[in-house]
């Protein structure tokens, strides 16, 4: 059985996030910044959604060293930082500032 290529890791990593687990969740962003509300109330820190993301990405980065020929932790690695990407623009007026930066 040939593995699967890095096209075939991102394709998978689409589905994740816009298939099944969009409707379970709904949209990225808004799920990020909801973990980010949950955590910042925890924790009495300010990160954003994409922080989260980020911090999703450091957890699989982290497993990686674990488990490094797992899939699913570089699907999922891929699917994070697509989301961090969103998040960064999403919160970005025109003028290059953070929407969040007026709070």
């Amino acid at each position: 059985m040939q593995k699967p290529s890095r096209i075939d890791l991102l394709k998978r990593a689409i589905e994740y996030t816009d298939g099944d687990r969009r409707t379970d969740y709904g949209s990225p962003i808004e799920n990020h910044e909801h973990i980010a509300m949950i955590f910042n109330s925890i924790t009495g820190k300010r990160l954003t959604a994409k922080d989260i993301a980020l911090v999703q990405v450091a957890t699989k980065l982290a497993r990686m060293t674990s488990s490094p020929k797992k899939e699913d932790h570089y699907i999922d690695a891929m699917a994070y930082i697509g989301i961090a990407y969103e998040c960064e623009e999403d919160v970005r007026r025109d003028d290059g500032r953070y929407f969040y930066e007026d709070k």
